[in-house]
């Protein structure tokens, strides 16, 4: 979880030990990069992390695997991106950060269903051959989470990233942040 990735982060985020230049902090992009994937780990981001945040969701390209391959590079800019753990850590992060939220989730995973719906109380109300049945359009939400948030919320280096399914899917059932 986030307590096995905080101290190898800090250790390489905030100085270079294999460089031999104690004290260096990092800047610009790789700083972005290190402290991206540390907030990006946790469910809970705090205000710190939006400029690191919102340097890595401005990368966008015109398809979307361009846009994970070069989110992908921009992370393993962090020098601890190749530890042990961490590439693991690195494509968990590009393919469900931003995607395994309850309103992406919900937004995305919902589809518009026909179904017959019956008043049973007014089966022969009028006649033998009255049909007491009629069709509507709802809107149902799969509560099949897709596999790369599954991926994500489960990494060993991720913590309170989750969310759950309440409800029945064909009574209004939805994805909640946990």
């Amino acid at each position: 979880m986030v307590s096995h990735i905080l101290p190898l982060l800090l250790s390489g985020v905030l100085l270079f030990p294999s460089s031999g230049l104690a004290a260096n902090e990092l800047t610009g992009d790789t700083r972005y990069a290190c402290e991206a994937l540390l907030c990006l780990s946790s469910g809970i981001r705090p205000g710190e992390c939006s400029p690191s945040l919102n340097r890595y969701f401005s990368i966008t390209r015109k398809k979307w695997k361009d846009t994970l391959n070069a989110r992908r590079d921009f992370l393993r800019l962090c020098p601890v991106s190749n530890d042990p753990g961490m590439p693991s850590l690195v494509e968990a992060i590009v393919n469900g950060a931003g995607r395994c939220d309850a309103a992406y989730l919900n937004r995305t995973l919902a589809r518009q269903v026909r179904i017959k719906v019956c008043d049973e109380s007014k089966r022969y109300w009028y006649s033998k051959d009255y049909d007491p049945c009629h069709y509507e359009t709802i809107t149902v939400i799969d509560d099949k989470l897709p596999n790369y948030c599954v991926t994500y919320s489960e990494h060993e280096y991720t913590w309170k990233i989750g969310v759950k399914y309440v409800g029945e899917k064909m009574k209004g059932g939805k994805w909640v942040d946990e």
